[in-house]
């Protein structure tokens, strides 16, 4: 890689409600290289982009993603009253994310979520979606479902996500992943030398493009954010 990418958490979401397609456009925009985005199942099998398993956060309603068919999910609009760019949104389809991001040159990060862990058939889905595009990773806290994927297709990219507590940091390199994803809060000892030395490609989240470390950190080949022009603008400057 030539160079650190920017990935747009949720979308452009520090100005746009997350994952949805006016956050994807506003990163597109903004000078994202890539985005970041959550996959969670409906009761009916369709993939939709939304972080939560849960849409008491997003909608105001309490009703698990997994117990609503796509239909009934299509009519509910997620946001936060108070502004055009934060309010009254459908919840996207996968596909059509994955589309548009083909359509505009964009890397992808497709978090799996809760709905979709352990599931061989669903991965199966998705593998066949991100078919042909030519810059695309799959994240997840879960190492079980990353396994699935590897299994499934050994040169589509996994990258685990870390917590202090679910990962043994004295055995990174022995995870089957391409990647570690981590908050910035972890780049510092003692995690930070196990991530070095773990010869896997890192990429670090949490970050708002404020940080001195930004232009300071070779070794991070991506910066996942809420506010990709921000963070373009600092590595930028640092090279």
């Amino acid at each position: 890689m030539s160079k650190s990418q920017v990935f747009a958490h949720r979308g452009a979401s520090g100005s746009h409600f997350e994952n949805t397609m006016s956050a994807f456009q506003a990163a597109a925009k903004k000078g994202a290289d890539g985005i970041e985005l959550d996959v969670q199942q409906t009761k009916d099998g369709q993939l939709v982009v939304i972080h939560d398993d849960n849409l008491l956060r997003l909608a105001g309603i309490d009703q698990q993603v997994d117990n609503l068919t796509a239909e009934e999910l299509g009519q509910i609009r997620i946001g936060k009253g108070g502004s055009r760019f934060l309010f009254g949104h459908p919840i996207p389809i996968l596909f059509d994310v994955i589309s548009f991001c083909q359509q505009n040159g964009l890397s992808l990060n497709i978090e799996l979520k809760e709905t979709v862990y352990g599931q061989p058939a669903v991965i199966e889905r998705i593998l066949h979606y991100i078919e042909g595009v030519p810059d695309v990773h799959i994240s997840s806290f879960d190492y079980p479902t990353l396994q699935l994927v590897r299994q499934q297709d050994p040169s589509v990219e996994t990258a685990l996500l870390l917590k202090k507590a679910t990962v043994d940091w004295d055995c990174l390199p022995a995870y089957d992943v391409d990647a570690f994803h981590f908050h910035k809060r972890l780049w510092k000892e003692p995690y930070l030398t196990p991530l070095l030395e773990s010869q896997k490609t890192l990429r670090m989240y949490g970050v708002t493009g404020k940080e001195s470390f930004l232009s300071q950190s070779p070794q991070i080949e991506g910066w996942i954010t809420d506010y990709p022009a921000r963070v373009q603008r600092k590595i930028k400057g640092s090279r």
